[in-house]
């Protein structure tokens, strides 16, 4: 069983802006690239855990495949929804550079044109400082983060603000220390992370949804 971790090293990012013109629209418009520091490697952190650099290396190779694909994973949402999945409809960046550097995990990622994104720039452009937080599930021991899978990085408020970021309420559920509390994970024969902690009758009407749609494609072999 895995749980849903997020973690923020409390730096601060580069943000760059530039004005670049749009070929559909013909018009100017401003980008916003984030770049920087998104996660440390092998030091205990705020939440009192440690990632060692084995971990890192794998997910962060691994991570490729996401960037190189195009997938949904590599959109990030602002602070911390309590799930495993990306919902692109909530998407206010997308990370386009994931790497190692020394005891550092680098990534570089731009702001979308979308209403949410648009709400951030609007924030950035009046100094407000933002950060990014990684979403991954893993278990614990001793402090020492294991068999850990990173899903993606968030955007998050000013890190300063560690507390208020890392504990309290996250859309009803709580988080403590970075931990969602009262949810557990699994990885099925698929890959998919999925929560774990689900009824009998869920689990058995899950089967028999998937057992039915079989016996269907079955059907129209036929």
């Amino acid at each position: 069983m895995s749980n849903l971790l997020f973690e923020i090293d409390g730096q601060e990012l580069n943000i760059e802006t530039k004005e670049e013109l749009n070929e559909s629209s013909g018009q100017k418009e401003k980008t916003y690239k984030i770049k920087g520091i998104f996660s440390t490697i092998g030091e205990r952190n705020r939440n009192g855990r440690v990632y060692p650099r084995n971990l890192w290396e794998a997910e962060v190779k691994a991570y490729q495949n996401e960037i190189n694909g195009g997938t949904i994973n590599t959109l990030m949402e602002y602070e911390h929804p309590p799930r495993t999945e990306v919902d692109p409809m909530k998407a206010v960046a997308k990370i386009t550079k994931l790497g190692i550097k020394g005891n550092y995990v680098m990534g570089e990622a731009v702001l979308l044109n979308n209403a949410q994104s648009n709400q951030l720039k609007s924030l950035i452009d009046n100094g407000v400082k933002i950060s990014v937080s990684s979403r991954g599930v893993g278990t614990v021991n001793d402090g020492v983060v294991e068999n850990f899978k990173l899903i993606t990085y968030d955007i998050v408020p000013n890190p300063s603000d560690f507390n208020a970021t890392m504990n309290g309420m996250c859309e009803s559920y709580q988080l403590n220390e970075g931990m969602l509390v009262g949810k557990e994970f699994i990885e099925d024969k698929f890959g998919n992370i999925v929560e774990a902690n689900v009824s009998k009758d869920e689990m058995k009407n899950a089967i028999k949804s998937v057992f039915k749609e079989y016996i269907n494609t079955l059907k129209g072999d036929i």
